[in-house]
């Protein structure tokens, strides 16, 4: 099976597995959505440039795609 075979109602099922480990993960989600808020604030209030938050702003999505194991939470 591939992707373009495996279509619900316009969205593909990694469309539907990348929603699902954003709202399973909540954890991980969070802490993503807050490193990526502080990143925006801080370039926005002119007190890091964009290449100083680049690093941060990597980190925080890559919390947004990882699961919660990787910060040592056990999957209920």
């Amino acid at each position: 099976m591939t992707e373009g075979v495996l279509r619900l109602d316009g969205t593909t099922l990694k469309t539907i597995t990348m929603k699902n480990r954003l709202f399973s993960n909540y954890v991980t989600t969070i802490l993503g959505l807050l490193i990526i808020i502080f990143c925006g604030t801080m370039i926005f209030m002119e007190k890091a440039t964009i290449e100083d938050m680049s690093g941060w702003m990597t980190t925080g999505l890559l919390f947004l795609r990882s699961k919660d194991s990787l910060i040592a939470l056990p999957k209920s």
